[in-house]
């Protein structure tokens, strides 16, 4: 029997990340998984999102990532194997855009004049609307919210329902599950505001507002959502204000004049930070939430950073968790495809690393392969400056004893660990804190 207030405690210590693989079992697409829906869309003769020299555009560019992807599998000896996804692609858009010099080859050197030519070309295109590379970011963006992301109806995400029965299993307690997100659904958000419980996620009457939850008028919300990149849902105004969508119906300027829904800024709907490279920005909400994510990873109460179904492409997001995890802190990585297969002992039928259901669902490592392998595969993502302009500064590592790695979808995490009250949480953490305290007695 787990007591109420061991629970608690579990979840005040931990702090829950997640990335695309959490919302796949939702139905949405995941980065790499997008990629390939775009490559389809470039030769379906009934598509009307592209345009001839769109599509021209894309196909270079999407042949320039598959060669340097090669390029950075072979750098390592062929030990990790590399695969271009959306955010890749949206980076080389904005990278070529902008003019500037981190681009890999061979779009540099003479190959440059291929841009050009493309762009003079989609100039004279009769539905031709500003710059190239701004049009396709533009139908990214659109694609993500109207097709890639889209959520076919709530019975898809029953697979949180076992969250669901554990918050209810602990109704009397206080606690309030943390949850970072790096992705731009509304899955979590959807989810729970059907079973009556609303997230925070920062906004009051639609309106960003602050980090902090918003206590005195939500006193019993039992989760704290901050959405590190942004969300489908969000909007920023001409004035810099961000709003989530929804609530701009029948909202007016200050004045009482103008439909606050006149003023989005096109280029920002949805608000989101679209591409890897550098995401550290000094605008809201963003510079809040980043600045609240860091600070909770240093904080001493928590110890138990539960990271689902991210795959560790984002150097700057790496920096802070690489930074934070140490003394008896754990970094919990829950995804079924990371890291290299090589390492594990694999599934025929899934094809993902093999669990030891006796041992937590621990990864099987192969025979002379270990924990510190991952962190070299960890290394080669912070050296490499195709995922951050200054990779001389990112932390490189992670010490193996920080990590644990469970190789289970977010579906099978969330079944197993949140079921029954949380039993198993208990017990795995258990473990954890009984070590902590036989090292740190006082």
């Amino acid at each position: 029997m787990i007591h109420e207030t061991e629970v608690a405690g579990i979840i005040e210590n931990s702090l829950f990340l997640i990335g695309a693989g959490f919302s796949r079992g939702a139905g949405c697409l995941t980065s790499v998984q997008m990629f390939e829906d775009l490559k389809k869309k470039i030769f379906e003769e009934s598509s009307q999102i592209l345009s001839p020299v769109q599509k021209e555009t894309l196909k270079f560019l999407i042949s320039c990532l598959k060669y340097h992807s090669e390029w950075r599998t072979m750098e390592t000896e062929n030990n990790f194997k590399f695969a271009p996804n959306i955010e890749e692609l949206a980076l080389l858009i904005r990278r070529v855009r902008n003019r500037e010099n981190f681009l890999p080859y061979p779009i540099t050197g003479n190959w440059a004049d291929k841009l050009v030519q493309l762009e003079s070309q989609y100039a004279t295109e009769p539905e031709s609307n500003g710059n190239l590379f701004d049009s396709l970011e533009i139908i990214l963006k659109k694609l993500l919210k109207d097709e890639w992301l889209a959520l076919p109806g709530n019975d898809s995400l029953d697979y949180m329902k076992p969250l669901m029965e554990f918050l209810k299993a602990y109704s009397d307690e206080a606690f309030r599950l943390d949850i970072f997100s790096l992705n731009y659904d509304t899955v979590i958000e959807r989810f729970f505001e059907a079973e009556g419980e609303i997230p925070w996620r920062g906004f009051s009457n639609g309106q960003w507002a602050h980090i902090e939850p918003d206590q005195e008028n939500d006193p019993g919300a039992r989760i704290n959502l901050y959405k590190l990149h942004g969300s489908v849902d969000w909007v920023r105004l001409a004035d810099m204000d961000t709003w989530e969508l929804s609530k701009l119906d029948d909202t007016r300027d200050s004045d009482g004049k103008q439909e606050l829904s006149d003023n989005i800024d096109e280029k920002h709907n949805p608000y989101i930070i679209f591409g890897q490279g550098t995401k550290s920005f000094s605008v809201e909400p963003f510079f809040s939430m980043i600045h609240h994510f860091n600070s909770s990873l240093k904080s001493a109460n928590k110890r138990y950073f539960f990271v689902i179904g991210y795959s560790f492409f984002d150097p700057y997001i790496n920096n802070l968790l690489f930074n934070a995890v140490r003394g008896f802190k754990k970094l919990i990585i829950v995804n079924p495809s990371f890291a290299p297969e090589s390492l594990f002992e694999i599934d025929d039928k899934t094809g993902w690393p093999r669990s030891d259901e006796h041992s937590f669902f621990r990864a099987r490592y192969k025979q002379g392969c270990n924990k510190g392998d991952l962190t070299d595969f960890m290394r080669e993502i912070q050296k490499n400056s195709f995922y951050s302009e200054l990779p001389e500064f990112n932390f490189l590592t992670v010490s193996a004893e920080n990590i644990e790695y469970i190789p289970l979808t977010a579906e099978s995490f969330i079944e197993h660990f949140f079921s029954d009250r949380g039993e198993l949480l208990k017990r795995y953490i258990d473990g954890f804190e009984v070590q902590r305290q036989d090292e740190e007695p006082f």
